[in-house]
């Protein structure tokens, strides 16, 4: 009688509800967020996939793009994991054309790094955790099977120091030697075409061979299900007969499913009497996952959702990664918005655990103090250098302040009358949403930027406006990192770096048409000059506009204006009382 009810204690479902987490960011990369989507089952058996779809190692650059993890491939081939139990992590990752090998598969290496260090959270043993992939994904998740991806022990980030390699492998249709009849995609996605006469001791067969699963094969390698149609035109069967033969002459258990007739795709297109492949893998996981002493783990309950803080709100995809936006909702909203855009040199950190510009303590100095006054604020990512030159930073803020106008009755919000606040960097590229014009294109198939990307009433603080004022003889380090080029005193004004010098610049787009402008500035700033500020406002104000700027003296490079004087001005207040005249007018 005791054994019938533990039992049935044991059969009961877990306390975990079937849910899914979308957009949750698994690193970050210049500006742009990794993000994935985890699919918890009724009854977790403590055990994980990450999942690829397959795209081509390709993404379409319109920021309207669909993101990979919401492919149909993950539509036709999650769903049967999450019923038998296993919690299910479909990643984006970065994508050609902007990005090249070894960017795809360092975005999947972390995705298994955060789903190791996460483990615990999502109810799961972080030593037993399967990959499944096709085509292009079935390349990173084979690659995730074989490469060697250690964790760094003496890493500040918990997460990279976890191993990123898998333990169960399941690749469809994979591509698993590039150096056999390379086509256009793997020309993009490598950044260069090998010939077919380029012999092996060439450096482009050396870069295709190294980013092949064949090449890293090794006798401690995960077992690999590898299922492939035997009429696929785009990836061969033979390579999967191939790579088989390889791991199983390595010592490595590989086994491979043929499905007859079966073409490129998901879902094998044109087979004929295909065999049950999606019970075939989740069979194969629950033999090669299994672990008769494991229990079950239990999911964390997720944190409730703050009233007041919208978080990660995707406004726009750049191959593979997602920009991002915070939004702060006030309790009293007075139904206008600012946007916030965090100073950072133009520039982030290289490391894949980097801090979100929209997490800033720059957002608490000014955007919240606006929250309270009942303006809905808006703190963005964007992306940044070195890897992104500029105007990239500038392009991803006008489609935030263009997505914004498109959702405006999503957050009750004025389309027509939009603010921005942000400092140095952050308030170059407010100063230039003002100045700028951003017209819409009225043809564009996105509806998103069809729409202005100018705000209405702007606040940049120790904005750098005039970049060959503050060049220097030999050049500034910031600016050529970020421009992507070097302006020295003695460049004529005809050369090209000249030019992109200047039309970077804020103080060179000044018309009548202009937004109210408030600009704070710290008098003893050795950033970024005063003289910038003052420079602006003389030529805002010779035109008409209404422009102020207010001095904080003491004050030096920083949102906290470190140095200032006690007496110091209320430019807080100030900033307030702003928006409140000239916005809601």
């Amino acid at each position: 009688m005791c054994r019938l009810v533990l039992l049935s204690l044991l059969l009961l479902p877990s306390a975990a509800q079937a849910r899914v987490d979308k957009d949750v960011v698994y690193g970050m990369r210049s500006g742009l967020a990794l993000l994935m989507d985890v699919h918890y089952p009724d009854r977790s058996n403590g055990r994980g996939i990450v999942f690829i779809p397959g795209s081509g190692w390709h993404a379409p650059l319109e920021y309207s793009a669909t993101p990979l993890k919401e492919s149909g491939f993950a539509k036709l081939w999650a769903p049967p994991l999450v019923k038998a139990g296993y919690t299910v992590f479909v990643i984006n990752h970065r994508a050609a054309p902007r990005f090249q090998h070894p960017a795809a598969l360092e975005d999947a290496q972390r995705a298994v790094r955060f789903v190791r260090a996460h483990a615990v959270q999502y109810g799961i043993d972080p030593n037993r955790i399967g990959g499944v992939g096709g085509s292009s994904g079935g390349h990173l998740i084979a690659m995730l099977g074989v490469a060697d991806a250690p964790g760094n022990p003496d890493s500040r980030d918990p997460v990279e120091r976890e191993s990123g390699k898998l333990q169960v492998i399941l690749a469809r249709a994979a591509p698993t030697n590039l150096t056999k009849a390379p086509g256009a995609s793997q020309a993009s996605y490598m950044g260069l075409r090998l010939h077919e006469r380029d012999g092996a001791d060439t450096p482009e067969f050396q870069r295709y061979w190294e980013a092949s699963p064949a090449a890293h094969a090794s006798p401690d390698d995960a077992p690999f299900l590898l299922i492939h149609g035997d009429a696929d035109d785009r990836v061969p069967y033979e390579r999967s007969v191939e790579f088989q033969d390889l791991l199983t002459q390595m010592g490595v258990e590989a086994e491979l499913l043929r499905v007859p007739g079966g073409g490129h795709g998901a879902s094998f297109p044109g087979a004929k009497n295909p065999p049950n492949y999606l019970g075939a893998m989740v069979s194969w996981f629950d033999r090669k996952l299994a672990d008769p002493k494991a229990k079950p783990g239990t999911p964390a309950k997720p944190a409730p959702p703050s009233p007041k803080v919208e978080r990660d709100v995707v406004f726009g995809m750049v191959s593979g990664g997602a920009l991002l936006m915070d939004v702060y909702r006030p309790e009293k909203p007075n139904g206008f918005a600012v946007l916030h855009i965090t100073g950072s040199g133009w520039h982030s950190s290289l490391s894949p655990g980097a801090a979100q510009q929209k997490a800033s303590a720059q957002v608490k100095v000014f955007g919240l103090p606006l929250v309270e006054a009942g303006y809905t604020v808006f703190a963005v990512n964007h992306r940044t250098a070195p890897w992104h030159k500029y105007p990239a930073q500038l392009e991803d803020v006008e489609r935030a302040v263009r997505f914004i106008r498109h959702n405006a009755a999503r957050w009750g919000v004025d389309p027509e009358r939009l603010g921005g606040v942000g400092g140095s960097s952050g308030g170059h590229l407010t100063a230039m949403l003002g100045l700028h014009d951003g017209d819409g294109d009225p043809d564009d198939p996105d509806p998103v930027n069809r729409l202005s990307a100018k705000l209405q009433c702007i606040l940049p603080w120790a904005p750098p406006v005039d970049l060959i004022a503050m060049n220097g003889q030999y050049g500034n380090p910031t600016f050529a990192s970020w421009l992507g080029m070097r302006l020295m005193a003695n460049d004529k004004k005809t050369t090209a770096q000249y030019r992109m010098y200047h039309d970077a610049s804020p103080i060179h787009l000044v018309s009548k048409d202009d937004p109210p402008t408030l600009i704070i500035h710290g008098d003893a700033d050795e950033g970024v000059p005063i003289a910038q500020s003052q420079a602006l406002a003389a030529k805002l104000k010779a035109v008409g506009v209404p422009v102020e700027v207010i001095p904080v003296p003491g004050g030096g490079h920083g949102a906290q204006f470190p140095g200032k004087r006690s007496d110091s001005p209320d430019y807080i207040g100030a900033m307030v009382e702003w928006f409140d005249k000239y916005l809601k007018r």
